[in-house]
């Protein structure tokens, strides 16, 4: 009995944001008090080269239009017309990255027997479970399960669903896709938290395939997950819903608290698994930023280069919440990292998530082809 990882995909929108180009888009959105040295300082250190960005749209309008005047709240459009930037987005990427999952795993869209979707940035009912089972040809009687609202780390309980179903029925055929589109919820804000969140969070689309012993083929195993939820630390990440879109509540605690926890929690849910740090093979650690990447780093005392992949993810498309993860897991096939794999990922509780990822019990591992299947 096993739940494989038979293959990863993922897409971006359009539109992309370099960091020189969020600096000149940055005064349309955020209050003129707050001083272009901020902004540039905020973008240098974030790690951050380029990110999707539906928002800015090429030969398009700017979804964050030049306010008028001073306070005038152009460029803080309403819940509704966020949402609807995000059905515009997220749907068709949804099905670029859930087309080339398919294809990767040779498996007819038929033979699926659950569609799992996550998102946390919109919202809507049918939504993209509904339009994948039209779109690709799903049986009807797919069962379908949204997980909403749950941030960056909603990709392992995505997996975890996935795992469940498949070890329960080795006949079932999981597709499970995350799609963001955190531009929707630039804001027009001093905080320094939404300033960070508007400098880091960015947008794009991962699926993946999880199959039950029945589908016979390579993949990688999901071995295990483990979570914790630290005590006392609901205050350092919250993600609500207001009257202008989606607000994000970040705590400059964080990576202190991570620091701190990870490393019992980890080690112990490796233990668990028979395993020590020093014997994974590779980290796939959601790059909430790059303080939080060093925190992970130092509470596990990983070697270097460890990041290497959770960096480049950073670099090249931001912090797309919970697609990241699987970004980062598809370039790791990719580039062939022997496993075992462990997946971290932290998110609004605050909350830890971890998925361990062995190499296939037939010794096949594939490697998905070149990352960003645009």
């Amino acid at each position: 009995m096993s739940a494989r990882l038979v293959s990863i995909a993922t897409a971006t929108p359009e539109g992309t944001l370099a960091r020189e180009e969020w600096t000149r888009l940055a005064p349309r959105i955020v209050p003129d008090d707050v001083p272009r040295a901020v902004i540039e300082r905020l973008a240098e250190r974030s790690g951050i080269d380029v990110r999707g960005c539906a928002a800015t749209p090429p030969g398009g309008p700017c979804f964050y239009p030049d306010a008028d005047a001073p306070g005038s709240g152009a460029a803080n459009p309403g819940t509704s017309e966020r949402m609807r930037l995000w059905r515009d987005a997220g749907f068709p990427m949804a099905l670029r990255a859930a087309t080339a999952a398919i294809e990767r795993a040779g498996i007819p869209a038929t033979a699926f027997t659950h569609c799992i979707t996550a998102s946390c940035t919109g919202y809507e009912s049918p939504g993209i479970d509904a339009h994948l089972v039209e779109r690709l040809g799903l049986a009807r009687s797919c069962r379908r399960l949204n997980i909403g609202h749950m941030g960056c780390h909603a990709a392992v309980n995505a997996l975890a669903c996935a795992r469940d179903a498949v070890l329960a029925n080795p006949a079932a055929c999981v597709l499970v896709t995350c799609t963001e589109v955190s531009s929707a919820h630039f804001h027009r804000s001093a905080r320094m938290d939404r300033l960070v969140a508007d400098t880091i969070f960015a947008d794009g689309c991962a699926s993946a395939v999880v199959a039950g012993a029945a589908h016979r083929g390579p993949g990688h195993e999901i071995a295990a997950v483990h979570t914790v939820l630290i005590p006392e630390t609901a205050d350092e990440m919250r993600w609500t819903v207001g009257n202008h879109g989606f607000e994000m509540t970040l705590g400059a605690r964080v990576p202190d608290i991570l620091r701190r926890e990870v490393g019992p929690w980890v080690q112990q849910a490796l233990g668990s698994q028979g395993l020590r740090t020093d014997e994974v093979g590779g980290w796939a650690i959601h790059p909430g930023g790059p303080r939080v990447i060093d925190a992970v780093c130092e509470a596990l005392s990983l070697a270097p280069g460890s990041d290497v992949h959770s960096r480049a993810v950073l670099r090249e498309h931001g912090n797309m919440s919970s697609a990241t993860l699987l970004f980062i897991l598809e370039r790791m096939r990719a580039a062939g990292v022997p496993g075992p794999w462990v997946g971290l990922a932290f998110g609004p509780g605050l909350v830890g998530e971890l998925v361990l990822v062995r190499p296939s019990p037939t010794g096949h591992v594939p490697r998905d082809g070149p990352p960003d299947a645009r």
